[in-house]
This record gives structure tokens, sequence and C-alpha cells, in this order.
């Protein structure tokens, strides 16, 4: 389906755009983004549906509000409680990459370190997606950065991955973190 920014912004009507939203494809994703900025109704829209049941609204709804938040930070500055509560509860792999994605670019309020800690290293088992492994890698890395006695416990659980062998990425991403970890 062939969508226009004038089309994605224009369209009232939540059913249509839940239809396009649900067969975008790659090559749309840079228009939806640029609509999702522009328009903030669209932005709001998108954000609540990716809480919906329907796990691929959820997901590209998720993908648009995660490219769209990259370029501009401020469009879910203050929605990271709710973005932690979609990373506590989501049991989709493509969610869980997004949110903890997200997570990385912003600091994690103080009440919700110890959850995001452990949801993080929860995260790192071989059994999740190796893109999500990273993203709960870096946060936890993005975290040890303010506490430092996390450090020494992120340094063992990464040699301890590494030694169990991953992705090119998956090794890559952990021999940084680590050389960064240990200056």
């Amino acid at each position: 389906m062939t969508i226009s920014a004038k089309g994605i912004c224009d369209d009232s009507d939540s059913e249509n755009i839940k239809q396009k939203v649900l067969t975008m494809g790659v090559g749309e994703l840079e228009l939806w983004k640029r609509s999702a900025i522009a328009e903030e109704r669209l932005f709001d829209r998108l954000f609540r549906w990716i809480f919906s049941d329907n796990q691929r609204l959820a997901w590209h709804s998720c993908w648009i509000v995660d490219t769209a938040s990259e370029d501009f930070p401020d469009l879910l500055a203050d929605k990271v409680p709710e973005i932690i509560e979609g990373l506590l509860s989501t049991k989709s792999g493509s969610l869980k990459r997004h949110f903890a994605r997200i997570l990385c670019r912003y600091p994690i309020p103080e009440k919700y370190l110890g959850v995001i800690v452990n949801r993080s290293f929860e995260l790192l088992a071989p059994s999740e997606p190796i893109a999500v492994r990273v993203f709960a890698l870096q946060l936890l890395f993005n975290i040890a950065q303010h506490l430092p006695d996390l450090k020494g416990e992120l340094i063992s659980v990464i040699e301890s991955l590494m030694d169990e062998g991953g992705s090119k990425g998956f090794i890559n991403r952990s021999t940084k973190l680590l050389q960064q970890l240990r200056t």
C-alpha cells in the first residue's frame, strides 16, 4: 500500500491508519517517521498502539516511535516510565529490542534502576534474540556508568557470556564495552 505524509497526517480514521501501519514495509519507515515527528496526534496514536494486544500493530508502531525518537529524543522524554513498564511486561522479542534500544537513550529514573538492572540481566539469556541481548548489555553498561558498584558484576557477566560464544556482533559489542568498563 502506497502512502504519503499528507495521507497519514490527514487521515482521521483510526482503523484506516491501523491498516496502513499493519501493512507498512521497510521502505515506508522513513515516511512514517517523518510523519510521526511532524504530527503530534499521529505520534501519540502510534505510542498508544505500542501496548496493543495486536503484536504486529504494537511492533510496527514501536518501530516508528523508536526511529522518530532517535532523531528527536524529546518525543519520549516524559514517557520513559511507560517504556520501562513495556520492557518489564512484554514477551515479544521485537518489542523487547525496541524498548531496550529506546531506554539506552535516556537516563533511568532512580526508582526503576533495580528492576531495569534485573530485567536487563534476564535479557542476556542465550534464549533471547541477539539484538535484545545487545541492547540489554548496552543498557546495563549505561547504568553502570552511574552505579560504579555494578561495573564489577557486569564485567564478570560479559566475560562469561563471551566464553559461551555468540554472534560476531555480540562478541564485538561485548569486547568494546569490556574495554570501556576496565578504564
